[in-house]
């Protein structure tokens, strides 16, 4: 069997675990598969402890009387009341858009902003911060699926209500507002915020050399799917690589599986905290994240010591890669690292397919081509840096 068709296998069987959102029984069933793969090899597995935010919700929308299905955008703040206020159209909800709609006479104090930026842990803080009331998170389809997302990724709750919308709904509020009416929308949202524990798995390999790389995978999950690219093809990706480097004698290898990445990074920042003494002996952090889909285009996200080599890697496997970007975005578990100075790399998809965060995140569409070249990168690098 190839290295990308078994990784393809193994998402299958990750994604039989169900959703994987923190505290439920999909994610403790997750980690369980992780510890038993793990195990099965004679190697031994430690759960490490750390506090996050866990978050339930219960959400309601109208339009203009109208009842819109909806899903919570996670951390995002409950209402004491239900919000009502005027809808406003913010696009991607970027600083200078919000600036621009202000300048046109359009307030966003006080009314509730919509937003059709695919990630919504950018567009809700600017929101926040240009004192908008509410957000409204559009997903990109023409039909009835919502895709799921966070308010922020700095393990903060926000301060506004947060809901996400279908696209087919989106459209027709978009249509309305752009022939001139005026909408006004009514939001409540009542749940509850409270920090918790949770687990990072990790396994560790010995080498005979100093140093010690890091190669790492989120195995948490929205609640509104299995999410094979986003991430259980993470996790299958690191799972399958430990077998090709099982023979490794190298500098040691850690291998880390991040829970609460999807509420903001709470995992891997619980790492960098409990192991803050010693990062400075990770060589590499090789990280993870929401890639190998059919639609996937590769994004390989790198801090600038690590660049040259992994071009280097790319071009001598030859592995078309579709974006680089130096330094990764802050978007993932890499950064918790990147932001203590850890190189790191991060192989990602650049948000080239749209199922990300949706129910159609699926196995079936996982292309074992795709997920093959990130792994004989991820392996090739591994052992270049190994040198």
């Amino acid at each position: 069997m190839s290295i990308g068709s078994e990784i393809y296998t193994l998402i299958g069987e990750i994604c039989s675990c169900g959703p994987r959102w923190m505290g439920t029984p999909g994610a403790t069933h997750a980690i369980n598969y992780i510890g038993d793969a793990f195990r099965s090899k004679g190697m031994e597995v430690r759960l490490e402890k750390f506090q996050y935010l866990s978050y339930r919700q219960e959400v309601r929308l109208e339009v203009e009387g109208r009842a819109v299905r909806c899903e919570p955008i996670a951390l995002a703040a409950s209402t004491k009341v239900p919000l009502t206020a005027p809808l406003v159209w913010g696009g991607q909800c970027a600083p200078k858009e919000l600036k621009d709609l202000v300048s046109q006479g359009r307030s966003i104090e006080d009314a509730i902003v919509i937003s059709d930026n695919l990630r919504t842990f950018l567009a809700y803080p600017n929101v926040e911060d240009a004192g908008g009331a509410g957000f409204i998170s559009v997903t990109g389809f023409q039909d009835g699926i919502i895709r799921c997302g966070s308010a922020r990724l700095d393990r903060r709750p926000g301060a506004i209500p947060g809901l996400s919308i279908s696209g087919r709904e989106g459209d027709a509020i978009l249509e309305r507002l752009r022939s001139g009416c005026r909408l006004v929308a009514t939001m409540e949202l009542k749940g509850q915020i409270e920090q918790t524990e949770g687990v990072n798995v990790v396994v560790s390999q010995p080498g005979p050399r100093r140093g010690k790389i890091l190669i790492t995978a989120h195995y948490d999950s929205f609640w509104n799917g299995v999410h094979a690219m986003d991430n259980a093809s993470g996790v299958a990706t690191v799972i399958a690589l430990s077998r090709l480097l099982a023979k490794h004698d190298g500098p040691s290898i850690e291998y880390v599986f991040f829970g609460a990445e999807e509420l903001g990074l709470f995992g891997s920042h619980g790492y960098v905290e409990a192991h803050s003494d010693k990062l400075e002996e990770i060589i590499a952090v090789i990280n993870f994240d929401n890639f190998g889909s059919s639609a996937s285009q590769l994004e390989v996200g790198v801090t600038e010591e690590l660049f040259e080599v992994s071009k280097e890697v790319a071009e001598k496997h030859e592995i078309q890669v579709h974006y680089w970007s130096c330094p990764p975005r802050a978007a993932s578990d890499h950064h918790c690292f990147v932001q203590k100075g850890v190189p790191a790399v991060w192989f990602a998809n650049g948000g080239s397919d749209l199922h990300y965060h949706t129910p159609l995140d699926v196995p079936e569409k996982m292309d074992p081509d795709r997920l093959e070249q990130v792994a004989i990168f991820a392996h090739a690098l591994v052992r270049e840096l190994s040198r």
